[in-house]
């Protein structure tokens, strides 16, 4: 963590912040900023919308077979 007593405070009256993040921006953004755009995305164990449709938009555990559903073994005697 940044000891903020040694960044002199005049440094901050002259920096432009963002309230959200912005591609290309130079600017400094918060940590509120950050959280905000942030809070609403998925966890790390969520699942994606995406994740239940191919690229087609079809939902693949109703349009695929599963390789349990395929795979059979015979065996000879």
């Amino acid at each position: 963590m940044t000891d903020s007593s040694k960044i002199p405070a005049s440094r901050f009256s002259n920096e432009s912040f963002d309230t959200t993040p912005q591609s290309g921006s130079s600017n400094v953004i918060s940590s509120g900023a950050v959280f905000d755009a942030l809070k609403d995305k998925l966890g790390k164990t969520d699942t994606a919308a995406k994740a239940t449709a191919d690229a087609d938009g079809n939902i693949i555990n109703q349009t695929y077979a599963k390789l349990s559903d395929i795979i059979t073994f015979e065996y000879e005697d």
